[in-house]
């Protein structure tokens, strides 16, 4: 059989496409968190590590803490929990460090991702004795759901009815965020900072509160990222369980403008891509093309960034492209 023909064999294949949204889901939750985060003009590089911290969390208390006082049913979602406070404190502790220490952001990110990395793997063992995952341990998984007439629909119920809770959450939280960054007064604050941060202080908005804020929820959001990949994608945490899935969310929010939704969109097409290289992998198409794919669609979307941060502050200098609600805020502190 031909590479072709194997390709079509995956692309006609139905629980492809199910699969999608299954690894899309923690590459989605990690690029909204860098999405807040960036419409505030802090660039939070360290979602890696706050995944990594988030999904070791999830697993300890999930076993350690949720079965025997919940039971099985509810240790998980104790996980989940915990897992979202350790997301938000690790994105209140970026925020400490940049804002109050005067830490450059990206030298802060890039500690958060050794942190996560060497820590998790350490606590891991000391706590458990495994050296690479966390088999041992009985943490459960987060349960799926079976949407009522849409999973008798031929086909379409195939892919979307049965998914994790976690995945159909995913994309509730994009259509939360983007109505709290467009439609609310937080969200004309946070876009106001990031774009014209000497006229948001002009008219009594607190910089450093404000990206303070938006840095807790881009943490709070890596946070369901990570839950998912040990509670969801695995049922166990292992060393290096993201496998640079927020490096990913990096490059899907640079290529997205940081907009929510084009943002979803660009983490869906990497999903794609993963989902491709995961199917690939057992077939006769050679393993050094497929481990590849993730990468390289990664690196493509790193260099979109690193164009179009450099165009946007040269407009932002000029004081063009800015927002409608940015441009009336900044107009009024001119007054």
């Amino acid at each position: 059989m031909s590479n072709f023909e194997t390709l079509l064999g995956i692309l006609t294949n139905i629980s492809f496409y199910y699969a999608i949204f299954r690894v899309t889901a923690p590459i989605l939750f990690a690029t909204i968190g860098c999405s807040i985060a960036e419409k505030s003009n802090s660039t939070n590089m360290g979602m890696e590590g706050i995944m990594l911290i988030s999904a070791w969390t999830a697993v300890m208390v999930s076993a350690k803490i949720g079965i025997p006082l919940f039971g099985e049913l509810w240790g998980p979602f104790v996980g989940l929990f915990a897992a979202v406070v350790a997301g938000t404190v690790m994105g209140l502790l970026v925020a400490f460090f940049a804002l109050k220490m005067k830490v450059d952001i990206i030298l802060v990110g890039i500690a958060t991702n050794l942190i996560g990395a060497g820590a998790t793997t350490f606590f891991m063992y000391v706590i458990t004795g495994d050296r690479s995952t966390t088999t041992s341990l009985q943490s459960g998984t987060l349960p799926q759901l079976s949407i009522p007439f849409i999973r008798d629909i031929p086909v379409i119920g195939q892919i979307v009815s049965g998914q994790n809770i976690l995945t159909y959450f995913s994309w509730v939280v994009v259509f939360v965020i983007a109505f709290l960054l467009y439609k609310t007064k937080l969200g004309l604050r946070i876009r106001a900072v990031g774009e014209n941060p000497d006229a948001a202080s002009s008219v009594g908005i607190s910089v450093n509160k404000t990206k303070t804020i938006a840095l807790a929820i881009s943490g709070c959001i890596g946070g369901f990222g990570g839950a998912f990949m040990s509670l969801v994608y695995l049922s166990y945490f292992s060393s290096g369980i993201t496998a640079g899935r927020g490096f990913i969310a990096l490059a899907a929010c640079a290529m997205g403008d940081a907009d929510p939704v084009s943002s979803a969109l660009t983490a869906l097409l990497f999903g794609i891509f993963y989902d491709l290289a995961n199917y690939a992998s057992s077939t006769n198409i050679p393993s050094q093309i497929v481990a590849m794919i993730p990468y390289l669609t990664t690196i493509i979307g790193l260099v979109v960034y690193s164009i179009r941060r450099t165009r946007l502050e040269k407009k932002r200098l000029r004081g063009e492209e800015m927002d409608e609600d940015v441009k009336e805020l900044t107009a009024e502190a001119k007054k």
